[in-house]
């Protein structure tokens, strides 16, 4: 209970047990405070918090130093990671006072957190654990708040781990509000893409601005954007986010932004050949069994992006009539198919009847429709379900198609749960009209692979099908052919990895 007897919450019970450890000195406990303070907000930039302090967080991306941090804390991250400028240990060793509260800073440049303060204290406490603890196992670590107590007193607590821990606790948020996407305030819109990834640039005394990260490769700024977001989609629960743990472990091994990017792209292959491509990863119904990401990703306390496999059976593993398909593995798709667009439809070779953009779709399956599909596409927090593209309701043994026949990642794809509740039952033609109908939100924005099966089946409605119901059954838009013809082209992308 606090002092107005009211009950604690974990992560205030943590802090008391941390202050512990520097009781007797009333300066280290002040300093310890104002680290775990100005980190704890998670809804803006940690530099928003701690203000003047261009001697720690510099001006620009190169300027945050991690070298040198005499008494308090210590750091235990090898010193080829400096960032350049001066010593952190300067924030340290200023007077404590109180900070003010900035109304312009709480308009412009606050944004929608991706984890809460508890979570991120346990991938904090994760790296400073796997960086200090030769024996570290990570497979008895547990990302999840309701076990942030029970976390913390597996620990030997000393003053010494209280103040690597502030160190990498300051470290992580700075990279979390930094090198990692945020959400915008409001609603996810067709016409705008909500997620940013921006740093907190400092001008002067007063002027403070938000730069794109990559502000000078407008290129690897978007790519980031798709594999962060994709990930934050498929993993949305605060418990659950693996993936930000081992970006930010990266972070403190290696904040080159060029190696960050590639980092993503090879993190993005190894879940998806080496742990949803792999059976001993997967439960019954195809979901990794507990651990299978540490096992796979951070063995005997080392990153490793590098594939195991890539002539995975993805048939074996989701053959026909296969319910239980990953949304991991549709996100994934999304993002291989918008990589595919940007390297083979760049400048000229996206004009309209190029032999480029002709061959593009052709390799999709489809014939040609508007590039602002791919130009727009951005991936939604909506993409909370999979939709049947041939409805479940018309399918079972005394239909045209059986229910077996539809449940394949040929006629599955992502789509927004709203749209999905509304529209499911539908014939495929009629959610042709429906959802590409230009006043809707544009499907587009829910899933590429959704727009493409749009168009095959609008291609097939465009082509006379019902005219020839001797060649094709039931005169069918979109039927089994087509499920399984698009599963192939789909598979010859996600499955390529030779870029």
């Amino acid at each position: 209970m606090n002092s107005r007897g009211e009950q604690l919450e974990k992560h205030e019970i943590v802090k008391a047990k941390l202050c512990e450890q520097l009781i007797g000195n009333e300066e280290a406990m002040e300093k310890f405070s104002r680290i775990w303070e100005a980190c704890s907000d998670m809804s803006f930039y940690v530099q928003q918090k701690l203000p003047g302090m261009t001697s720690v967080f510099g001006k620009t991306m190169g300027s945050f130093d991690i070298e040198s941090f005499n008494d308090f804390p210590n750091s235990n991250v090898d010193s080829s990671l400096s960032l350049g400028m001066k010593s952190i240990s300067d924030l340290l060793n200023t007077p404590i006072k109180k900070i003010e509260k900035k109304e312009d800073d709480d308009i412009n440049d606050r944004f929608q957190p991706i984890i809460d303060f508890p979570n991120f204290l346990l991938i904090v406490l994760k790296i400073t654990r796997a960086w200090n603890e030769d024996d570290f196992n990570p497979l008895s670590f547990t990302l999840d708040d309701k076990e942030l107590i029970k976390e913390f007193d597996k620990v030997n607590l000393t003053p010494g781990f209280v103040k690597d821990f502030a160190y990498n606790l300051l470290l992580a948020k700075y990279f979390l509000d930094n090198f990692v996407i945020h959400h915008t305030n409001g609603e996810d819109r067709a016409i705008e893409n909500p997620w940013k990834l921006q740093y907190f640039y400092k001008k002067g005394s007063k002027a403070s601005y938000l730069k794109d990260l990559y502000e000078d490769n407008k290129a690897q700024q978007n790519e980031v954007i798709q594999l962060l977001s994709m990930f934050e989609v498929a993993f949305t629960p605060k418990q659950r986010k693996n993936y930000l743990f081992y970006c930010l472990y990266h972070l403190f091994e290696d904040c080159d932004l060029n190696n960050y990017v590639e980092f993503l792209r090879k993190l993005a292959d190894k879940y998806f050949f080496d742990v949803y491509l792999d059976a001993s990863k997967l439960n019954d119904i195809n979901q990794p069994k507990p651990n299978s990401f540490d096992e796979t990703i951070f063995n005997n306390g080392e990153l490793s992006v590098e594939l195991e496999k890539t002539n995975r059976d993805f048939n074996r593993i989701y053959p026909l009539g296969s319910y239980n398909i990953p949304l991991y593995v549709f996100n994934y798709t999304d993002y291989k198919l918008w990589k595919k667009y940007v390297v083979e439809l760049r400048g000229n070779k996206a004009k309209k009847n190029s032999r480029n953009r002709k061959d593009f779709f052709n390799s999709l399956g489809c014939s040609g429709f508007e590039l602002d599909a791919f130009n727009s596409f951005y991936f939604s927090r909506t993409r909370k379900s999979l939709e049947h593209y041939y409805p479940q309701a018309k399918a079972g043994d005394n239909m045209p198609i059986s229910t077996h026949d539809i449940n394949c990642y040929g006629n599955f794809a992502m789509i927004g749960s709203d749209a999905n509740s509304s529209g499911s039952n539908l014939n495929p033609i009629n959610k042709n009209n429906r959802y590409l109908d230009t006043k809707s939100n544009q499907v587009s924005v829910a899933s590429l692979k959704f727009r493409i099966m749009l168009q095959i089946c609008q291609d097939n409605y465009n082509n006379g099908i019902k005219d020839k119901e001797k060649e094709r059954p039931f005169g069918l838009e979109w039927d089994v052919e087509d499920m399984v013809r698009h599963q192939k082209n789909m598979l010859e992308i996600i499955m390529n990895n030779s870029e």
